[in-house]
């Protein structure tokens, strides 16, 4: 049988400030995203070309670390929601 301990209101806490995080990094990356493509107006040739291709491999791997924090965040606070229905659920089995 298994045994665990889990504060689902600590989880949840943790969903609000992984968001908030995600909020942040999504900004951050969106402003430097911004500045980087900033360039191409001003800066041709090979080299040029070769880094517009590492941004757009840059852009590529940000969007699966993104997408990876969403999905441990999602998960995170499917837990959260689980937890708290099932201890209400068994509370309720030896109310009177």
């Amino acid at each position: 049988m298994a045994v665990y301990m889990v504060d689902s209101e600590q989880l949840q806490l943790t969903v609000t400030n992984t968001q908030a995080s995600i909020g942040r990094v999504q900004a951050e990356v969106s402003a430097l995203l911004a500045n980087l493509n900033a360039l191409e107006g001003s800066w041709t040739g090979e080299a040029a070309t070769a880094f517009q291709g590492l941004v757009q491999q840059w852009r590529a791997t940000q969007a699966q670390v993104e997408s990876s924090i969403s999905a441990i965040n999602s998960a995170l606070g499917s837990a959260s929601a689980s937890y708290g229905t099932v201890e209400g659920d068994v509370r309720r089995l030896f109310s009177v």
